[in-house]
């Protein structure tokens, strides 16, 4: 006969943030805790209690009515009208209009859309944290969320029960769940997760075997997006077009509860809302890892710049997911531990560098420890080559990848002379020295074959500036100094090894060069040792040289030094 169970007024929930076995699960309960104090803010009438907060751990006391109170708050959702440009399957739509819309700069079309009712989440809970309310970074959490994490339908009933003023069924459920693990608590009750809750689940792996997880636990599961940053990495076509690339979760792993809610809520209440297209500008990302890093930056860096290095949480997951059909892909992840120097450079970088594909390879190198050249080769012969040498009278990727070239020579030169003639060096150190030497001599090559080709000297025009600064180049100059560079970059990247070598040697050095011996032994040491460290280095030497400087900043106006 089986045995009756006791059904408990309350039962109280223990955590232990080193007890929980994952991230997601760290960061459901500062999520947890976050939803219960913005259901308190926000005055409703039943609340789970926090009976005990401190930086490790937490006690929150639930009754069934709220639970049901929090999981409707949590779910909660309202029926809005959607326009499609297509007929969905299996819907009648509520109505048809059309719309004229603009095909080019001269001409327009009628454009017909259908009209449906379509159930979308309310998110109050967001609302309340960001400083717009209910505006661009809650508009991105629901993208998101029916796009990733509920990007499949049948995910999504719960909303619909609350956009029609039911109950969450969710609430009910874990309810009763909990009155079972209650009953018996030595017993390990386990109940299986989904996807829509825990990235990474499936309903049964390919060894068949179901994705568990403990009851108690698994509640916290449902709150860890309430403490992600969302990002919307972006990716450059062939055509040097931008184009959206899916959704990057960030998932804190909080080690002090108290002070990582504080950080958060005034990260959130801080957070920019200017807009690029339809996205919060600063959700934009060019690689999937530079969320991670913009999480750790906006919620540490106030902390690091007062040398406090203290930091509430112990690391930053990031989740690259896409819907690619009726599939969602985990296209990526990885985890970034926070560190002070990697966060002081990414601020660097982040304020310094801004073309995708020039700053998308320097933040993995970041991360990888690898020289800040490395990779750019591949980037170099995936792409056409008008993306790395600039031409003032065309149209090119922006901003600049020369551009973003240069300012990294010229921070390399500045790291030089504050290390002085220091006698230990560091690898770094001497990458530093190689590509500075390599510079010099592209600089020379580029000048004296510029100045050959156009018959102008640099020093006759060096002095004319305009208001800005910035010099005054004749045409005629800019024209060879264009050629020079596209086909010094173009001979390189068509070249290996051996031939890059004597491209080198027999070319970009035949001009007059004024460097100091040990300057030249070095790089031939270099050309024999190294030969493809040497060709990136001169390749991105040759877009920095052709360079004119467009940007209304001195700092990136003035050409030859």
């Amino acid at each position: 006969m089986s045995k009756t169970l006791t059904v408990p007024n309350t039962i109280l929930l223990e955590f232990d943030l080193f007890s929980l076995p994952t991230a997601q699960h760290k960061a459901g309960l500062a999520g947890l805790l976050l939803m219960i104090r913005s259901m308190e803010a926000r005055k409703l009438p039943v609340v789970p209690e926090i009976k005990k907060l401190d930086s490790y751990s937490a006690s929150i006391e639930f009754s069934k009515e709220s639970i049901q109170a929090l999981f409707d708050d949590l779910y909660d959702a309202l029926w809005v009208e959607v326009e499609s440009k297509a007929k969905w399957k299996d819907k009648v739509p509520k109505r048809e209009i059309s719309k004229e819309i603009v095909v080019s700069e001269n001409k327009t079309k009628n454009q017909k859309y259908f009209i449906y009712d379509a159930v979308q989440a309310k998110g109050a809970f967001l609302a309340a944290l960001y400083p717009d309310g209910d505006g661009v970074w809650v508009k991105l959490w629901r993208d998101m969320l029916w796009s990733t994490l509920r990007g499949i339908p049948l995910t999504r009933l719960d909303y619909e029960r609350r956009a029609k003023n039911e109950p969450a069924s969710i609430g009910d459920d874990i309810w009763k769940s909990l009155v079972k693990w209650n009953a018996d608590k030595d017993k390990e009750y386990l109940e299986s997760l989904s996807s829509a809750i825990f990235i990474g689940a499936q309903d049964k792996n390919s060894e068949k075997v179901s994705f568990q997880g403990e009851v108690s636990q698994n509640i916290l599961l449902h709150f860890w997006t309430l403490t992600s940053l969302i990002f919307v990495p972006q990716k450059i076509s062939i055509d040097g077009k931008k184009e959206y690339a899916g959704y990057v979760l960030t998932v804190p792993e909080p080690v002090d509860l108290e002070m990582f809610i504080d950080e958060l809520k005034s990260t959130f209440g801080k957070m920019e809302c200017a807009m690029s297209g339809y996205r919060p500008k600063a959700c934009l990302i060019d690689v999937p890892e530079e969320g991670g890093l913009e999480y750790l930056y906006d919620l540490t860096f106030d902390r690091i710049e007062k040398n406090d290095i203290k930091y509430s949480l112990t690391s930053v997951e990031f989740y690259h997911l896409e819907k690619q059909g009726n599939n969602i892909r985990l296209l990526s992840t990885d985890r970034i531990i926070p560190n002070s120097n990697t966060i002081s450079l990414y601020s660097e970088i982040r304020r310094k560098y801004f073309n995708p594909l020039f700053k998308s390879m320097i933040l993995r190198n970041l991360l990888s420890g690898e020289a800040w050249f490395n990779g750019m080769l591949t980037v170099f012969n995936n792409y056409p080559w008008e993306f790395f040498v600039f031409q003032k009278s065309k149209a090119q990727l922006r901003p600049f990848f020369s551009s973003d070239a240069k300012r990294y020579f010229r921070k390399i030169q500045e790291e030089i002379k504050l290390k002085g003639g220091s006698v230990t060096m560091s690898d770094k150190d001497r990458e530093n020295l190689l590509a500075q030497r390599v510079y010099r001599i592209i600089q020379s090559y580029v000048r004296y074959k510029t100045e050959v080709k156009s018959g102008i000297k640099y020093d006759q025009f060096s002095q004319s500036k305009d208001a800005n600064g910035r010099v005054n180049y004749p045409p005629k100059y800019l024209e060879a100094r264009e050629k020079v560079c596209s086909d010094a970059f173009l001979a390189m990247r068509g070249r290996r090894e051996q031939d890059f070598v004597e491209y080198f040697t027999g070319t970009i050095c035949s001009v007059p060069q004024f460097l100091p011996e040990n300057d030249y032994l070095e790089i031939a040491s270099s050309l024999m040792n190294e030969p493809e460290k040497v060709k990136t280095l001169a390749m991105l030497a040759v877009s920095a040289a052709s360079y004119s400087g467009e940007n209304k900043n001195k700092e990136n106006n003035s050409e030859e030094n």
